[in-house]
């Protein structure tokens, strides 16, 4: 059996970021073609998939896809997490300081960033980015004002 470096990565980085309390007491499979992804705002592109936990209440591991060339607007979010690019070529960075910027996180790559900072994010490919986002803490997306 052959498993693909992103796979690898992501299942290593859940057992060692993941809080102890967020295993389960059975054991949990999600095949990928089965991830409940929906819509986070009606007039953008972007699809979260839940795998674990609830990222608005608590410990959480949510699937972030959008489609290449993809850009989000600038935005917060209420907590620090963890971001682990599964697929595609993805861009974070802080635009007030430019940190992060000009940076290509291959699969495999990871950040993190830090609660209620102002940030950027685009799948720097043409095909899709998937990407594993990790919070331990209540999260929710702030955009900034226009």
């Amino acid at each position: 059996m052959s498993v693909s470096f992103p796979k690898l990565v992501a299942a290593v980085a859940a057992v060692i970021i993941l809080p102890s309390q967020t295993y389960a007491l059975e054991n949990t499979y999600l095949p990928v073609e089965k991830v409940p992804y929906y819509e986070e705002m009606p007039d953008q592109p972007h699809r979260l998939g839940p795998l674990w936990g609830k990222r608005d209440v608590g410990p959480a591991g949510t699937l972030l896809k959008v489609p290449g060339g993809w850009q989000a607007p600038i935005h917060a979010h209420t907590a620090d997490y963890q971001g682990i690019v599964i697929e595609g070529t993805w861009s974070h960075w802080v635009p007030e300081t430019g940190e992060g910027r000009n940076i290509e996180l291959q699969p495999g790559s990871y950040w993190t960033q830090k609660a209620d900072q102002m940030h950027a994010d685009a799948c720097m490919s043409e095909k899709q980015c998937v990407i594993l986002l990790i919070n331990t803490e209540p999260y929710s997306t702030l955009f900034k004002s226009r």
